[in-house]
């Protein structure tokens, strides 16, 4: 009798011990598979936000990135986008890749797998030196970018953009070990570059540009020459070329990419920001620098005549140069009750001219006298910065402070269609 009871002890046990089992497995299953919806689920909501995007009136969009794939012929020879690894790369020279950001002219350098989209300006904004051989991520240009170039985007747009920092003995044989992902802005690498030839063209370039790019060899830093690499000091100046990295979840508002109708990514705003072009009375002027209540605007063109910085002084408040544009130049202006004093270094004027630091637009633009002394020259911006004599007739390039709060009759502030600001008494 003992025996039989232990073995019906031994059957209710088990009866009992197997449905907790169950209820046990039961449970974990369900949290898993709940786990994975909510996962899933978060994940089909920011991939469709990502290529539905939408304005806030609820105007449906298209992905950029998606729209350029789409309707983009892939190429495997010639100019046009190619596709390398799952990214897509545009190579020659006559390629649609324009997009206009802050009225600021892009050129699209290629769309990443995951569909963040890489873009250089079209053209450099300042010839300085590298500064200090150390990488990229410590150097004195990209502090400058930061300081000078980045504050003029929305944050919202761009997405942290890649840094090799990797030292580069060959160009055939580059390398991309030591990666740095904490920065907005960059300027081109020797991979960025070299993926834009295409027959010996590339859109990047011209014949007497020469730019920074980023990567270093064991004793200097590799640059442009026309279509060339090769390596420089760090104390010789190049231009510098900003590339920026957007979002996968930018949206096309219009364009289709060339040179005419570029990619537009936000609706046309009034706002004056750096970099803005504005038409007062015909005249053009890009505004490189934004105050509390000014504005500090460079001619989009160098004077007719050249002429002398001085005689004697390469001081720009004793030269016969500031008193010329103080007055002949000024009084040529019909839109006088526009202008502004502002301070150009240490003179407080309504004219002057632009320093080594300041932002340069229209790169197109050379052999015009700066601000900056050396010794008993003075500075001239050109296609390589150098120093100039101050008794030899140069470009002049004159800049204007203005009032802040222009009227704008029309346009979208880009190069292609200036803002029309209304001028008093016209």
């Amino acid at each position: 009798m003992k025996k039989r009871e232990k073995v019906k002890k031994r059957k209710k046990r088990k009866i009992i011990k197997a449905p907790r089992v169950q209820t046990i497995f039961c449970l974990v299953s369900l949290a898993f598979i709940l786990g994975c919806c909510v996962f899933y689920g978060i994940r089909l909501v920011k991939y469709y936000k990502i290529y539905n995007p939408k304005l806030e009136t609820g105007e449906v969009l298209e992905n950029l990135a998606s729209n350029i794939i789409s309707t983009s012929q892939i190429v495997y020879e010639g100019d046009g986008l190619y596709l390398n690894n799952g990214n897509y790369i545009y190579k020659g020279e006559n390629v649609n890749n324009y997009i206009l950001i802050n009225n600021l002219l892009f050129r699209i350098i290629r769309i990443n797998s995951d569909r963040t989209i890489e873009v250089v300006l079209d053209e450099y904004i300042n010839e300085m030196p590298y500064g200090e051989f150390v990488t990229f991520s410590e150097s004195e240009i990209i502090e400058y970018l930061e300081e000078k170039f980045l504050p003029i985007f929305d944050s919202d747009i761009l997405a942290n953009t890649s840094i090799c920092n990797d030292v580069i003995t060959n160009v055939s044989e580059i390398t991309c070990q030591d990666i740095d992902n904490n920065h907005s802005v960059r300027i081109l690498g020797i991979t960025d570059f070299l993926n834009s030839i295409e027959s010996e063209k590339s859109y990047l370039v011209n014949d007497t540009e020469n730019f920074w790019l980023y990567n270093q060899s064991e004793d200097s830093v590799w640059h442009t020459s026309t279509l060339n690499i090769t390596s420089g000091d760090p104390s010789d100046f190049y231009g510098i070329r900003p590339v920026l990295t957007l979002k996968n979840s930018t949206a096309l508002i219009s364009g289709d990419g060339s040179s005419n109708n570029p990619y537009q990514i936000k609706k046309s705003s009034s706002e004056i920001k750096v970099g803005t072009y504005l038409d007062l009375n015909d005249d053009i002027y890009i505004v490189y620098e934004v105050g509390d209540d000014y504005l500090k605007v460079a001619s989009n063109k160098v004077l007719k005549d050249r002429r002398i910085f001085d005689e004697s002084s390469n001081e720009y408040a004793n030269s016969s140069l500031k008193e010329y544009l103080e007055s002949t130049y000024l009084d040529s202006l019909s839109y006088q009750a526009l202008l502004k004093e502002v301070d150009f270094q240490d003179v407080s004027s309504k004219v002057g001219l632009l320093s080594l630091d300041d932002l340069k637009f229209n790169s197109s633009l050379e052999n015009y006298f700066l601000l900056d002394r050396s010794d008993d020259n003075i500075y001239l911006y050109n296609s390589s910065l150098i120093t100039s004599s101050i008794s030899t007739r140069r470009n002049v390039r004159p800049c204007l402070g203005l009032v802040k709060d222009l009227k704008i009759i029309s346009g979208n502030g880009s190069k292609l269609a200036p803002f029309i600001v209304e001028v008093p008494n016209a």
